[in-house]
């Protein structure tokens, strides 16, 4: 079987009468093939699909074009297999045709506004822990009232305080001065001569802190900062100790260890401060024994001794109790088991009214500044001026329970 090669031609009409051509008109176009004679089909657009060519007839082309097209093989085509060649030929896109604009055009893109920057984060705010009072912690100053080697009676803004020792404490004068620092679990004494103020001694009592693991240094809180203590020929003695049981060495004026001792004292708050001074002192305990007048609270110190005439009254063995005094000013709260707040408590100082009407008391608390309203003015307040030390003792919702005059 020989082949002929596919010839398309745009030109003239047909000649439609001749026998040999078999015509099927669609739309304004004739296509005709070689070969027996085929019914007219209807006006439709047609794809012409051959194995090497695909065409569109399409009524937008002028309508006198005409194709011709030679089959490649003599026999000649069923009307089955013309209709397979044009279904497939409408599967087929046209690569020709003049692409038509759509109906509607798309809307266009809106022109980009002005960039905006994306909003800054916000860190969160830091917020600061809230502070919470070292206890306990003491400030006492006291002039010398009654010494002998090894024991020193000193009277202080709150009442008498006492040192001994069994290895020192032997030269102490009236002239000098002496000051009780306590921070947490460090006590430091301090004689210092009262004009000049020039250290005489100083004691510190400590649990020890080494800074190497040779245990030849410690690090003990001061008035003055933390300070770090070569131990030198004092090293055997004192890391040898148990952790748990404190030290008291003397160090001078440069931070050198002058000797190994043992220092004790009492204190006693057995009064209200008559005046401004120095003074600061935080004591937290548990009433350990109640006798006459006095409170024997048990704190990290040791006994402490508490007066009433600070205030405090009604007490009760195996309460929480805690004294705050500063300067002038005396709170002591008592404790019921269980509440965070205090059950009862009593503000000393001096009479200060907060307006010229005198319906409100001012009063100096650890928290700061109280100002307490007066539903009425109470008896005990009448022939009292301002300045005079007095307590008023308040509930658990800071009502007033009483006001009395300190004597």
């Amino acid at each position: 079987m020989r082949k002929k090669a596919v010839q398309l031609k745009l030109g003239r009409p047909f000649n439609l009468t001749h026998p040999s051509q078999h015509v099927i008109r669609t739309g304004d176009y004739v296509a005709t093939r070689l070969g027996r004679q085929d019914p007219p089909r209807p006006k439709q657009t047609v794809h012409v699909t051959t194995w090497a060519m695909s065409r569109e007839l399409s009524p937008d082309v002028a309508g006198n074009d005409m194709i011709n097209i030679a089959m490649c093989y003599r026999l000649p085509l069923r009307p089955a297999i013309w209709s397979l060649l044009l279904s497939l030929a409408a599967l087929t896109p046209s690569t020709w045709a003049e692409n038509n604009p759509p109906a509607v055009e798309p809307a266009s893109a809106p022109e980009p506004s002005e960039s905006i920057a994306p909003p800054e984060s916000v860190m969160p705010e830091t917020v600061e822990p809230i502070a919470v009072p070292l206890s306990p912690s003491v400030q006492l100053s006291g002039s010398i009232w009654r010494s002998k080697p090894g024991i020193v009676f000193l009277q202080t803004p709150i009442g008498p305080l006492s040192l001994s020792s069994k290895t020192t404490l032997r030269d102490i004068r009236s002239s000098q001065k002496i000051t009780l620092w306590i921070h947490g679990s460090t006590t430091v004494i301090d004689i210092r001569e009262k004009g000049a103020g020039t250290l005489v001694h100083r004691y510190v009592t400590a649990l020890p802190n080494f800074t190497s693991p040779e245990k030849n240094s410690v690090t003990v809180w001061t008035p003055d900062g933390d300070q770090a203590l070569a131990l030198g020929a004092f090293e055997t003695k004192i890391a040898g100790r148990p952790d748990h049981l404190p030290f008291t060495v003397e160090i001078d004026r440069s931070g050198v260890i002058r000797g190994l001792h043992d220092v004790q004292f009492d204190l006693q708050v057995n009064q209200i401060p008559r005046s401004a001074s120095q003074l600061h002192l935080l004591l937290n305990g548990t009433v350990s024994k109640l006798k006459a007048n006095y409170v024997f609270l048990k704190t990290p110190l040791g006994i402490v001794t508490v007066s009433g005439k600070t205030g405090v009254r009604n007490a009760k063995v195996g309460q929480e109790m805690s004294v705050w005094v500063q300067e002038q000013h005396v709170a002591i709260d008592l404790y019921h088991e269980g509440l965070s707040s205090p059950s009862r408590r009593f503000l000393s100082g001096p009479l200060t009214y907060a307006s010229d009407d005198h319906n409100r008391l001012v009063m100096q608390t650890p928290e700061g500044e109280q100002s307490i309203a007066l539903t009425q003015r109470p008896a005990a307040l009448a022939a009292l001026k301002e300045g005079w030390p007095i307590t008023i003792e308040l509930d658990q919702q800071g009502g007033v329970v009483d006001i009395r005059r300190i004597n």
